[in-house]
């Protein structure tokens, strides 16, 4: 499932975010209006739909990645200052 925030003009919906779906997919929309000025806000929300693929699994991939890069960069300073 995604979610989006579109605009109606013209008689047509406008999605704020580039949909990545084929011409002619059949999709069910689900309106729900928001208060005037919600939608000019900028928000980020929807804009990464593929990250809704995301499982535990990649978050710890991820995170384990990320403390490796500390600490090399940690290891790394740590040599710079003994020189």
């Amino acid at each position: 499932m995604l979610t989006v925030t579109a605009v109606y003009k013209g008689g047509v919906l406008l999605p704020k975010v580039k949909l990545n779906l084929p011409d002619n997919t059949p999709v069910q929309v689900q309106i729900t209006p928001l208060p005037v000025g919600t939608a000019s806000t900028g928000s980020l929300f929807g804009a990464f739909p593929e990250l809704a693929t995301l499982a535990d699994d990649d978050f710890d991939w991820a995170g384990r990645l990320w403390e490796h890069g500390l600490e090399k960069q940690a290891r790394h300073l740590d040599n710079l200052a003994s020189t």
